[in-house]
């Protein structure tokens, strides 16, 4: 047999909003039987059941974003370092035609 007391201290380190939930708490908090315990260890599966799907799918759907985040971030870092070879090329080039143009101005 489950321990009420003992099952009533695991949920209550919880903050549950679910009605089932809270009204076979209190009945087994009233009643103290094997079928009230009995009752709010059901809700309780399937209270974290729930729970535990929903926070599955959550961290999936997380997971998605940030692989999608991570290789955006892989793309822009590589597209930037061809625009930094761009541009040092482009200040090379211009910094060489300024100096033959100094060279041949009379």
């Amino acid at each position: 047999m489950i321990d009420p007391d003992n099952l009533i201290a695991m949920l209550d380190g919880f903050h549950i909003t679910d009605r089932a939930l809270v009204r076979s708490r209190d009945r087994a908090r009233k009643a103290r039987d094997a079928g009230s315990t009995s009752a709010l260890a059901k809700e309780m599966r399937r209270y974290f059941a729930a729970v535990e799907r929903e926070s599955g799918a959550h961290l999936t759907s997380i997971d998605a974003k940030l692989d999608e985040l991570y290789q955006r971030q892989y793309n822009l870092q590589a597209e930037r370092g061809v625009a930094e070879r761009r541009l040092l090329g482009a200040r090379k080039m211009l910094a060489e035609l300024g100096r033959r143009v100094v060279e041949k101005a009379p």
